[in-house]
């Protein structure tokens, strides 16, 4: 079969390569003779991308981590532009990773580049705007509202929903669930998540764990644990362990774990917009290192965390930051936890418009057409 095109997706984290793998098997419905190539997790190969280029530390973040793997960053991205150049595809599609990304599109001159969910500039480093206006022929946002500041600034903006309302699947049975946690039926569901890069993990779920001990004080529930993808679940496992706790963690979709709780304890990050979607009450926690977060404070500007009080531009969801006060968490979690609670009630009746505030659905789809047209008005 002859290749009419090719296409570079740049991903590089796990939130990524999920929007990488469902914008790829759109492409290749909407894109007639398509190949594409791809930076990013190898599982990716089953939604037809040829990788080209693994990172190697796809789950780590934070300015200390990167001046750890310094060496090991710049290896990364000179592999990248070698490999890159020598496909030359006819259009490089950058998927949100910004630190790494606007680094490789730096050296990546003569491509036809866009940008799918571009830095937060809103939210910390407004420059890098001006950077994104040079490098890039245009950018697709995920928020309504980050539209109009791109082209506030000279910088084509497109707006077709948030990808996250594709993710949400219907895999998995109440019986498997049940089988593979070994809990009953009868209990009350916790779900903890933890985030899907490992020093989230290590930061974030003694956090979930100190949370979930003083729970069982007062409740008789059930804690499942979900792991974003099998390199962590050592990581978890060792963490539960000198804890001396036996809770399940659960490998796979999150979404089988979100539908069967009751509450949600999460790591900000996606996942919140997710559980939002399933309809699923939460709390949300975030930790980093002392030296990120020292930084961050000074860089960020921000009221909020979570993406689902970002969406809503106010508090929907409680947070805690850093060092938690421990008092007003049980105060919170009570709260939420009775059905009864109108707490509880406000929090999913805000909930049920979520889709409708990411634009609706067929996300990936929309993105995909809008790329095609592109490629065809190119070589019209």
């Amino acid at each position: 079969m002859e290749i009419l095109h090719k296409i570079a997706i740049v991903s590089g984290e796990v939130s990524g390569d999920q929007y990488a793998h469902l914008l790829a098997l759109q492409l290749r419905k909407t894109i007639p003779h398509i190949e594409i190539v791809g930076i990013g997790a190898s599982g990716l190969e089953r939604s037809g991308i040829r990788i080209i280029a693994e990172n190697p530390l796809s789950g780590t973040f934070g300015v200390s981590s990167v001046v750890r793997n310094l060496k090991q960053h710049a290896a990364f991205l000179n592999a990248c532009v070698s490999a890159i150049r020598k496909e030359n595809p006819d259009l490089i599609i950058f998927i949100d990773n910004p630190g790494f990304n606007l680094n490789l599109a730096k050296r990546l001159s003569g491509f036809r580049k866009i940008y799918y969910i571009p830095p937060k500039v809103w939210a910390h480093n407004y420059q890098r705007i001006f950077l994104i206006r040079q490098l890039f022929e245009s950018v697709i946002v995920i928020f309504p509202f980050e539209k109009m500041l791109y082209e506030r600034e000279g910088v084509p903006a497109y707006f077709f929903g948030h990808p996250v309302v594709d993710l949400i699947d219907n895999a998995g049975t109440d019986q498997e669930f049940f089988r593979k946690t070994e809990i009953d039926k009868q209990d009350s569901i916790v779900g903890l998540f933890p985030g899907s890069r490992k020093e989230e993990v290590i930061h974030i779920l003694p956090l979930l764990v100190q949370a979930g001990k003083l729970i069982q004080k007062n409740y008789r529930v059930s804690f499942v644990v979900s792991c974003a993808n099998e390199k962590l679940f050592p990581v978890e496992k060792e963490i539960l362990e000198s804890k001396k706790l036996d809770w399940p963690i659960w490998v796979g979709s999150a979404h089988s774990i979100a539908r069967h709780s009751h509450i949600a304890l999460a790591a900000s990050g996606t996942m919140n917009l997710e559980l939002a979607l399933l309809g699923i009450p939460m709390i949300v926690f975030y930790r980093m290192a002392g030296i990120n977060y020292f930084l961050a404070r000074i860089i960020v500007q921000l009221s909020y965390v979570s993406p689902v009080n970002i969406v809503y531009g106010k508090k929907i969801v409680e947070e805690f930051i850093q060092n938690v006060n421990w008092c007003r968490f049980q105060r919170v979690f009570s709260e939420l936890f009775e059905e009864s609670s109108e707490k509880r009630k406000a929090q999913i009746e805000e909930f049920k418009n979520m889709k409708q505030q990411l634009g609706g659905e067929k996300v990936s789809e929309k993105i995909a057409s809008f790329i095609s047209q592109k490629i065809e008005d190119e070589n019209s």
